[in-house]
């Protein structure tokens, strides 16, 4: 297709995108418009590298896979956080995506730096190449109307040079005369009823996000499909990298690139070896009295959960800077006998090994910090982001060994892919819920401050809660409260800015429903009664001790407990 053909075609399915997003997310919340936008825009990446002439990697396609699970999550979680996050991943994929796609690099094998170099390349480019593919346009609509004196082309070039100028002096001269602007609003309401886009409401606002987007996706699509892989230079020979001892470079990969700043393998083995001695002397402390038990602890004054407790954020920031050591290491370290390779492999094995220790140990202080205290959002997050830092580990063994190039690269992203999947399937605010209320049943404390800031993924955890503890009138008052409060929320969220269907959220939905059966039988909302954070009426100034917020929240146990 001819050059400036196409970037009419970019331009247009960019504004037409640009429409349809005002359209879903202008007074809309999140919810289906958002997977549904983007599968769209990816749909169009696809179908539109044909008339192109633009030939996709395939082997780089497995990246929609994440790309479209994050973007579908988002419209099936209602915690904001994890919404944040999958829109984010979402993006970031998509971002890489469009970068790797034209190219014929293999996005898993490409070493770390690479990924935040493409995803900030690809935020310049865009906003570029749709300022391109307008010129473009723009020069195919000149020819067309030099060639054939159309008038279509000529009216749409000037309507196109008129609309932005008059925008702009239209908004300075209302801010300037408060006639004048209501002048222009009136103006815009008879066209607007008049063309029944009675939708369209605050102008600047719409046409800020419809011109955002089209600009996204007409830059997104000239940059992903206009752009051709460089020409590969003709292949010279590799000499084999020094540091391996045995002198074999791995078919298909690039020798290790040489540090400007080096250690010899005394200097490496030096630090290495201390940190083994070390480690072993901590991992000693912990099979002696951490692993040992309750009876095992003979520390003054401080209890088994104390214990427990103290040093887990340590031992993850610990573990982090020991990865951080041992990719410094071995990139820097000169490894240039057989010999000397295997003794840096089985140091670095070591290290690994009792990492590995210490974030079990990390894992299990956490765990019993979780059973006495009970579970927050930092404390699961945490918690789940040391059982990806320890498949970390593993690909760090994996990269030592030098098993595949820049396999470390690649156990990064699926490390960061699987750690927000795994906080999708959770379910976080329902899992935290409903462990919490476990605990209360098990004559556990329970922290109602901190339950009133879960969303409404917690509904179906909280509304047995509330339906089963009639006698404990305080807690049966909080639930019934915190229930009503979001029915309310998510009859607002249906009739405003959640209205179906670019709003609906799985979540949402569900909660709706079972809260909706239950309308009649949900207290009246009475804000003096609602325990906020920091906001405990109607509670005795002595139980209020008994209700507090925090790392070492205390709230009240089960009819019957202890």
């Amino acid at each position: 297709m001819e050059r400036r053909s196409f970037a009419v075609i970019t331009v247009g399915t960019g504004l037409m995108m640009g429409l349809l997003g005002n359209i879903f997310f202008f007074n809309h919340m999140l919810g289906v418009s958002f997977p549904i936008y983007i599968l769209l825009a990816v749909a169009l990446v696809l179908i539109l590298s044909r008339p192109a002439g633009q030939t996709v990697h395939r082997r780089n396609l497995w990246l929609l896979l994440p790309l479209a699970f994050f973007a579908v999550m988002s419209a099936v979680r209602a915690d904001q956080l994890i919404t944040v996050l999958d829109i984010t991943a979402a993006l970031t994929l998509g971002a890489v995506g469009l970068y790797y796609f034209p190219l014929t690099q293999n996005i898993d094998t490409e070493p770390l730096v690479a990924y935040p170099k493409a995803i900030i390349e690809t935020g310049f480019m865009i906003p570029a190449y749709a300022v391109t593919e307008s010129v473009e346009s723009w020069r195919w609509l000149s020819e067309k109307r030099h060639q054939r004196g159309n008038l279509i082309a000529s009216i749409v070039r000037g309507g196109v040079f008129a609309l932005p100028i008059i925008l702009v002096f239209a908004v300075l001269l209302g801010s300037a005369d408060a006639v004048f602007a209501s002048y222009v609003n009136q103006a815009f309401e008879g066209v607007r009823q008049a063309l029944g886009l009675q939708f369209l409401g605050d102008t600047m606002s719409h046409l800020v996000l419809t011109g955002f987007l089209t600009v996204t996706v007409s830059g997104s699509l000239g940059y992903v499909l206009l752009r051709r892989p460089p020409v590969a230079p003709a292949a010279r020979p590799t000499l084999p990298d020094d540091d391996l001892a045995d002198g074999v470079v791995l078919p298909d990969t690039k020798p290790k690139s040489k540090p400007r700043f080096k250690l010899s393998m005394v200097e490496s083995g030096i630090i290495m070896g201390s940190v083994v001695a070390l480690f072993a002397a901590f991992v000693a402390i912990q099979f002696a009295y951490f692993f040992g038990g309750e009876r095992t602890v003979q520390v003054a004054g401080i209890t088994y959960a104390q214990y427990a407790r103290r040093g887990f954020f340590e031992l993850v920031a610990v573990s982090v800077l020991t990865l951080g050591l041992s990719l410094i290491l071995d990139h820097v370290s000169v490894r240039q006998t057989k010999r000397e390779n295997i003794l840096f492999r089985v140091l670095a094995l070591m290290i690994v090994a009792l990492t590995t220790i210490m974030l079990i140990s990390a894992s299990q202080r956490m765990w019993l910090y979780e059973e006495a205290f009970g579970f927050t959002q930092l404390r699961v997050y945490t918690h789940v982001f040391m059982l990806w830092l320890g498949v970390l580990f593993g690909m760090y063994v994996l990269a030592v060994f030098r098993l595949r190039m820049n396999i470390f690269a690649l156990g990064v992203v699926l490390a960061i892919i699987g750690y927000v999947g795994t906080l999708n399937l959770m379910d976080v605010d329902h899992y935290i819920a409903d462990r919490n209320i476990a605990r209360y049943y098990e004559s556990h404390d329970l922290d109602l401050a901190f339950l009133n800031t879960l969303s409404a993924d917690a509904v179906p955890a909280v509304l047995p809660l509330w339906q089963e503890t009639k006698e404990d009138t305080i807690v049966n008052k909080w639930a019934g409260q915190w229930l009503k409060l979001q029915l309310m929320k998510l009859d607002t969220e249906m009739i405003g800015g959640g209205q179906l269907p670019f709003s609906f959220n799985v979540s949402r939905q569900t909660a709706w429903r079972a809260l909706d059966g239950v309308r009649k039988q949900l207290p009246d909302y009475d804000p003096s009664i609602y325990w906020g954070a920091n906001s405990y009426s109607q509670i005795s100034t002595g139980d209020r001790s008994d209700y507090t917020s925090g790392w070492d929240s205390v709230a009240t146990a089960a009819p019957g407990g202890e």
